[in-house]
């Protein structure tokens, strides 16, 4: 994350511009928040796959709670690793 900031800095002075600060923290937080979306997505699919081949055939409550299960673990990966003011928003897309 420091080396993003760092480098949207350095750009933005080679380019000749001024570092807006604020723009290169929002730029900072959604790139983290969509690495920690997709680090949660591949978690849950990971999670939720290895449990379904391990277990299957199974009864429908026990599918739901292994998606429960693997659904929690992802949000609390996510919940960890994604920073800044569009968190929600990733949150929400990632939820759905």
């Amino acid at each position: 994350m420091l080396y993003n900031l760092a480098k949207s800095y350095v750009d933005s002075i080679n380019a000749g511009a001024v570092p807006s600060i604020e723009s290169s923290w929002s730029y900072i937080c959604k790139n983290e928040c969509q690495k920690a979306m997709m680090d949660a997505y591949q978690v849950f699919e990971k999670l939720f796959y290895d449990e379904f081949s391990e277990r299957c055939p199974m009864l429908e409550v026990e599918l739901k709670q292994i998606y429960k299960d693997a659904k929690q673990q992802a949000m609390a990966l996510f919940n960890k690793t994604a920073v800044g003011e569009v968190k929600d928003t990733f949150y929400t897309q990632l939820k759905d």
